[in-house]
C-alpha cells in the first residue's frame, strides 16, 4: 500500500488495510525519510573497514539510527531488540534468518566506521532539506544563522582512549578527604543552525589532546583550546554549506582571530561580548557614556521594554582589521518591577553589521540560546549523549553522526509534517516530541510489515 499524508489512516480507519499494517506513526515517519531525503540509500552508503563483516554496516547504522530516535538508553538496552522481529523490520534485516549481531557487534563495527560515510547521511538530509527550500526564508534578516558553541558531554575518572582531553580534579571522598584525580573527558565544538521554526544539528569537532595536535601547535603540553578547534569548524562548516550568512557564538569569541576568520569567510557575526575592558566593547562604552539610549522598544507580546544603544564604527580592536559595530541593550520586565533588568552587550560584522537593525541584532544574540536548550540540554536528556556506548574516539564521533542524522529527520518530520506537534502550529500543542516518541515505540510493538517496503 503506498503511503499517504499524516493522518490519512487515522481519518480513515475503516479502509482495508489500514489498521493491519500497524506501527502509523513510526511507519509514516520512515516513508517520509525514504521518499523524501532516501534514508533507505543513506544507510546502504555507510561502509566500515571490517573484513568480510556478518552484519553489515548499514544494517549498523540503521540499528544506530533507530536507538537514538526511540531513545533507548544503551546498546546493552538494545541488544534485546536485535533479536525481536518488529525491530529487525524496522532497520530493513530479514524477521527471520541469522542474528543481526549484539552490542559487542555494533561496537567493534563503531570502531572501524568509515566516519565521512556517516556524515555523508547526516549531511545529506540537510542539503535535501535546503533543496527543497526548507530554509528559503532565512530568520532575522532573511538571514540563515549558525551558532557555535563548546559541550562537553562526556567524562570518567576511570577510562579512557587515546583521544580524551586530561585534567587535575579535586575530589572529596568518603572520609572527607580531598584529593586531586585525572579526570578523563571529551569536548567537542558544534554548530547548529538555529532558526525561529526549527533547529538543525550541522556539524561537530573534538578537540584535540596535546599529543595529536599538528607539529608545533602545542605549548607546554597543552591540549587544543575551544577556539582553535571552532576556527576548524567554521571553515568545514561554511565550505559544506555555503548558503549560511550568519555565525553567533557566546563571550569567548569576540576577538581579532575568529572575527578575521569569519571575514575571510565573507560571512557576518554576532557574538556576545562580556568583558567590559576589552575592546571593542571599551570604546562603545566610553563613546555611549552617560547618553540615553538611542531607541526605546516597548515589546507588548514579550513584555518586556528594551533600550538600545548602537555604535557603528569602533575600529580600537587591533587584531582586526574592520569596523565593529556595538549594540548594548538593557532588558527589563514592566510585569515584574522588582526584576533587575538584564543587559546584553554584542559586537557584530559583516552583513550582520550592516543589514541587522539593532533589535535583530538582540534578536540574533538571544537566539544563541537554541544551541544550548534545543541542542545540548536535550541531547543529554533525552538522547542519552553523555552516556558512552562505544569506548572509542571514533566510535563516538560516528554515534554522534548518526544521532544528528536522526534528530535532524526527526526535527523536520515534526514541523515539516505533522499538524499537531510543533512551536507555533497545530491542534493540539500540548503534545511534545516526547510523546510522539512513546508513540513510536508503542507502534514498534505493532509493526506487522516492513515500513521499507513502498508496494
Amino acid at each position: 500500500m503506498e503511503y499517504r499524508a499524516e493522518g490519512w489512516a487515522e481519518t480513515n480507519p475503516g479502509v482495508p488495510g489500514v489498521d493491519t499494517l500497524g506501527g502509523r506513526r513510526l511507519r509514516a515517519f520512515v516513508a517520509y525519510g525514504r521518499k523524501v531525503f532516501d534514508l533507505q540509500q543513506g544507510f546502504e552508503s555507510v561502509r566500515d573497514g571490517r573484513r568480510q563483516p556478518k552484519v553489515a554496516p548499514s544494517l549498523v547504522a540503521a540499528a544506530v539510527f533507530f536507538c537514538g530516535l526511540l531513545r533507548t538508553r544503551s546498546f546493552n538496552a538494545l541488544e534485546p531488540k536485535l533479536r525481536e522481529r518488529p525491530f529487525r523490520r524496522l532497520i530493513g534485516a530479514p524477521p527471520d534468518g541469522d542474528t543481526i549481531g549484539s552490542a559487542d557487534t555494533l561496537g567493534r563495527a563503531l570502531r572501524r566506521i568509515d566516519l565521512p560515510t556517516v556524515q555523508a547521511l547526516s549531511i545529506g538530509i540537510i542539503e535535501k532539506a535546503e533543496r527543497n527550500k526548507v530554509f528559503r526564508e532565512g530568520w532575522h534578516g532573511a538571514l540563515h544563522t549558525v551558532a557555535i558553541d563548546g559541550w562537553e558531554p562526556i567524562c570518567s575518572y576511570n577510562r579512557h582512549c587515546d583521544r580524551c582531553l586530561v585534567r587535575q580534579v579535586r575530589v572529596e571522598l568518603r572520609d572527607g578527604t580531598v584529593v586531586e584525580k585525572e579526570q578523563y573527558y571529551h569536548r567537542y565544538v558544534v554548530a547548529m543552525l538555529v532558526d525561529e521554526r526549527f533547529d538543525m544539528a550541522l556539524d561537530i569537532e573534538q578537540l584535540l589532546p596535546h599529543d595529536l595536535r599538528p607539529k608545533g601547535a602545542a605549548k607546554n603540553d597543552e591540549d587544543e583550546g575551544e577556539l582553535t578547534a571552532a576556527i576548524r569548524l567554521l571553515r568545514r562548516v561554511k565550505q559544506t554549506y555555503g548558503w549560511l550568512q550568519v555565525v553567533v557564538a557566546d563571550g569567548l569569541y569576540p576577538n581579532g582571530p575568529f572575527l578575521t576568520v569569519v571575514k575571510q569567510l565573507r560571512m557576518g557575526a554576532v557574538i556576545i561580548a562580556r568583558k567590559n575592558g576589552d575592546e571593542p566593547l571599551k570604546e562603545a562604552l566610553a563613546i555611549w557614556d552617560k547618553q540615553p539610549a538611542h531607541e526605546v522598544v516597548d515589546d507588548k507580546k514579550a513584555g518586556e521594554r528594551l533600550e538600545l544603544w548602537d555604535c557603528r564604527e569602533v575600529t580600537t580592536l587591533k587584531t582586526y582589521d574592520g569596523p565593529i559595530r556595538v549594540v548594548r541593550t538593557v532588558v527589563t520586565k514592566p510585569a515584574q518591577p522588582t526584576k533587575p533588568p538584564t543587559t546584553w552587550c554584542m559586537v557584530a560584522t559583516g552583513v550582520a553589521a550592516s543589514r541587522l537593525t539593532s533589535r535583530q541584532v538582540l534578536a540574533v544574540g538571544r537566539g544563541r540560546w537554541h544551541i544550548e536548550n534545543t541542542g545540548f540540554h536535550q541531547w543529554v536528556t533525552r538522547w542519552y549523549f553523555e552516556h558512552v556506548f562505544v569506548h572509542d574516539a571514533l566510535g563516538i564521533l560516528a554515534i554522534y553522526w548518526i544521532f544528528f542524522a536522526a534528530f535532524n529527520l526527526l526535527t523536520l518530520f515534526l514541523y515539516r509534517q505533522l499538524q499537531s506537534y510543533g512551536r507555533d502550529r497545530g491542534r493540539d500543542v500540548t503534545r511534545t516530541i516526547s510523546r510522539l516518541i512513546d508513540e513510536m515505540n508503542d507502534d514498534l510493538a505493532r509493526l506487522e510489515h516492513s515500513p521499507w517496503d513502498s508496494s
